[in-house]
């Protein structure tokens, strides 16, 4: 037995003793929970030499320490990403160490979504329509996680992927709570809100300099996320277009298409994906969109051979043969257990993407999918 001496300030007059007093022979003076009443009892103590055995002294501290906070499910640092955008942002141009916050926010996606990128795609395809109030902020985030994604399938550099994804964060900077305002209105655009929107390329580029952002490629590639090849983009009507811009504007015209709206519906992923393709001419950047979604990416209604509909879970080694969730029984019933469903199986095989007309997604949340402590690496 190893002992420590006390010490005044480790003794507490009318608390009972967490520990047991010893002498210095090993001696038990006082049992633990005696309660010491009064300060020339203390004192008397004090002199006489009391000792504690110093195995439980540490037994006792590591109880009575603080517990760790529980870690984070992946879901709620997707939301919290979200929430810490749209901080950053609302502060801007005086937003307090900006390049730094913004950068770890970046690093924190690309960390997210090599955790588990079929969980990352279900939740932007899948995004909650009750949220357009929000819609500025995720869809900044969404469009990072495409285009980190793209990139990764492109095999761009660590650097480059990390420039786009601040890219895409910060794009929309000066319009983001009017695009949130914009996804919930229930009338078109008005002429103030679009004179915003052909400005916001320069406006946002303008905003994060004043933040203390200095890199070039970074805020080029704002300023030219909306200009296109054929010179038919803003808001300067270029041709001269940057690749980064390029990758950006892909991913963020994609997220929009895919995107629902108060005064239409979202566009479905397989048609957002051959406009895509036809628009880009089969160039790389569509081609990599459909190379890292699938044909039916995870967070997709589809109807199964079986009769049953099935929600993707994850991407399978095919592009058509994805591993699904039946949500429905043969008869269109709801069901409450989740029966994963191998599309590679004729018997389940997908026969086409389904409406959700009777709002089925709305009832199956992610943790119902893939669990609450889902942190894995995914395939790729």
């Amino acid at each position: 037995m190893q002992l420590l001496k006390l010490v005044e300030s480790e003794i507490q007059i009318d608390v009972p003793l967490p520990w047991n007093v010893r002498n210095h022979d090993c001696t038990l003076l006082l049992a633990r929970g005696h309660v010491v009443s009064s300060e020339a009892q203390m004192q008397a103590l004090l002199e006489r030499g009391v000792y504690v055995d110093l195995e439980e002294k540490r037994a006792v501290e590591a109880l009575s320490a603080p517990k760790p906070a529980p870690p984070k499910s992946i879901y709620v640092r997707w939301a919290d990403a979200i929430d810490t955008l749209e901080t950053l942002v609302h502060d801007l141009p005086h937003a307090p160490d900006f390049p730094a916050k913004i950068d770890a926010l970046a690093q924190e996606l690309i960390t997210l979504t090599d955790l588990d990128a079929d969980i990352a795609i279900f939740m932007a395809v899948r995004q909650d329509q009750a949220r357009h109030l929000r819609y500025g902020y995720s869809h900044s985030v969404y469009t990072a996680l495409l285009a980190i994604l793209m990139t990764q399938r492109m095999e761009w550099t660590a650097a480059n992927i990390r420039l786009v994804t601040l890219a895409a964060l910060t794009m929309n900077a000066s319009i983001a709570d009017l695009q949130s305002q914009m996804a919930s209105q229930d009338y078109p655009v008005l002429d103030r809100q679009r004179a915003q929107l052909r400005a916001h390329p320069f406006d946002s580029a303008a905003l994060l300099a004043q933040a203390g952002i200095t890199d070039t490629l970074w805020l080029e590639a704002v300023r030219q996320h909306h200009e296109q090849a054929n010179g038919k983009g803003y808001p300067t009507g270029t041709t001269q277009i940057k690749e980064l811009a390029q990758m950006l504007r892909m991913a963020d015209v994609f997220m929009a298409r895919i995107s629902p709206r108060v005064i239409r519906p979202p566009m479905s992923v397989q048609d957002a994906a051959r406009q895509m393709f036809r628009d880009d001419k089969g160039g790389a950047m569509s081609s990599a969109i459909i190379k890292v979604l699938g044909i039916y990416p995870p967070g997709n209604l589809v109807k199964l051979a079986s009769g049953e509909l099935g929600v993707v879970m994850r991407r399978g080694a095919e592009a058509r043969t994805p591993l699904v969730a039946a949500v429905t029984d043969t008869q269109g019933r709801s069901v409450t257990t989740t029966l994963h469903r191998n599309t590679a199986e004729p018997a389940f095989a997908i026969t086409g993407p389904a409406a959700d007309d009777k709002n089925l997604l709305a009832r199956v949340p992610p943790e119902r999918l893939y669990g609450y402590a889902q942190m894995g690496a995914q395939q790729t």
